[in-house]
């Protein structure tokens, strides 16, 4: 019994046993036949994702007089967050300079080399600082299909000897403005068209309301540089050309033309000594029948008199076109708001971007540019989605009458000692007693020195 029980056992081991080595072999059968295969199986390519390329870093340094004015600092701020919002890798150094100030720092920053990269410009700025090289040329950068949409005299403005130094912000051209009620009570029957009939209705208005204080004229007659801008369209229409074509100042068109602005101040229909802030606020509280300014001077007198809100403003203004003496056509100086680039801006198309949003950005038309009082810089702009802004008494004539017909003064590198000249002749016509034909000619010699003409 004994033995077959060891039997027994010895027969189970040896059966697990075999059994354990067949398994073992399988096993490592499996082991190499999984081995070889990953040997024989090609390797699979392992490709790194490159990291996304983050966007350069841009900083915009913006020169403009906007930010230096409490009402329009704040508008102008949204209108740069609104642009980061669609360019996130730009920032901005918003230097506000008041704007009495802004072209002599513009000029110093240009010498000095560290020029802002977008400037807000005006008047001749952009012809002196073009001249010294530190303008652009926008040529080069701005879409054909842009330039056709702006004026015709609103790219004339910013070309000097076939460049491009600028393009308009806002057109600010200047209009004849008139007041209604002014004219009704001095029984003006219509708005004049021609110097006879402007000066016919500034006797009527001196004969009714000059012992109230109310002048017929608002004709800035002080020594400060936008005197002249003022004056010019005045120059035009008697149809004096000076600066145009050589100096050409002492012509017997400007003498009757100085010869009138004597007359305006002797006769007590301009008031002397005020500058054109002054007659801005005459205006508002109804002392001065006819003036030439620019559309902003809406907003401007609504500010100083919170009675012209609304209808009561369009009931009592108009506008039309500068009356006419010695010329077949209306003459409006083209005065606008421009913008150029630095040649020393590194990032002249990110520029170029911002120069866009700023004339023609939904954010900027209806936050700064609509109610500052200005003509939108592109003619799509004024006849398309914002016509209805322009549909009043006042805006319309702006656009239909005044737009039209600007022009601009033929500008230059020497445009600020010129205007100097220019500015003393005309204080030495209100002022002294010194006779028109000196007064031009000193003037012209003085040009002409100045222009190299002699």
């Amino acid at each position: 019994m004994k033995k077959s029980l060891l039997w027994i056992v010895v027969m189970v081991l040896s059966i697990s046993m075999v059994a354990a080595f067949s398994l073992y072999g399988c096993k490592a059968e499996e082991a190499v036949v999984e081995e070889e295969a990953v040997e024989e199986a090609p390797a699979e390519e392992v490709t790194e994702e490159a990291p996304a390329e983050a966007e350069e870093e841009i900083k915009l340094v913006f020169a403009n007089w906007a930010s230096a004015e409490e009402a329009t600092r704040a508008t102008l701020d949204a209108v740069m967050d609104e642009f980061i919002k669609l360019h996130p890798n730009v920032t901005f150094e918003n230097l506000g300079i008041p704007f009495d100030q802004v072209r002599e720092q513009l000029i110093t920053m240009a010498a000095g080399g560290n020029s802002p990269d977008v400037m807000q410009l005006n008047g001749n700025w952009p012809f002196e600082l073009g001249s010294m090289g530190a303008l652009m040329d926008l040529n080069e950068i701005a879409e054909p299909e842009y330039l056709a949409d702006n004026y015709e005299g609103g790219l004339e403005i910013g070309t000097y000897e076939g460049k491009l130094y600028a393009v308009p912000y806002a057109l600010t051209s200047h209009g004849f403005w008139y007041n209604k009620d002014i004219m009704a009570a001095a029984g003006v029957e219509s708005v004049p068209t021609t110097m006879d009939e402007l000066m016919d209705a500034c006797k009527k208005v001196k004969d009714t309301l000059g012992a109230e204080g109310v002048y017929g004229l608002g004709v800035d007659t002080t020594k400060i540089d936008y005197s002249l801008i003022g004056f010019i369209p005045w120059m035009w229409t008697f149809g004096a050309t000076p600066l145009e074509g050589g100096v050409n100042f002492n012509t017997p068109e400007n003498k009757e033309c100085f010869e009138w602005l004597r007359e305006i101040v002797v006769e007590g229909y301009n008031p002397l000594g005020l500058q054109i802030k002054d007659l801005r606020t005459l205006m508002a509280e109804d002392k001065i029948a006819f003036k030439l300014d620019g559309p902003y001077c809406l907003g401007i007198m609504r500010s100083l008199n919170p009675e012209l809100e609304g209808d009561a403003f369009f009931d009592k203004f108009g506008v039309t076109t500068t009356p006419m003496g010695n010329v077949s056509s209306p003459q409006i100086l083209a005065d606008i708001h421009n913008l150029g680039i630095s040649t020393q801006c590194e990032n002249k198309e990110m520029a170029w971007e911002f120069i866009k949003f700023l004339a023609s950005s939904d954010v900027s038309i209806t936050t700064y540019l609509l109610p500052m009082g200005a003509v939108l810089p592109l003619k799509s702009q004024n006849t398309g989605p914002y016509s209805e802004s322009f549909d009043n008494a006042v805006m319309k004539p702006f656009l239909d009458e005044v737009m039209p017909n600007m022009k601009a003064f033929p500008f230059g590198p020497k445009y600020t000692p010129a205007s100097a000249f220019i500015i003393n002749a005309m204080q030495e016509t209100v002022t002294a007693d010194k006779s028109i034909d000196d007064i031009l000619a000193d003037c012209e010699a003085n040009l002409k020195l100045l222009y190299g003409e002699e």
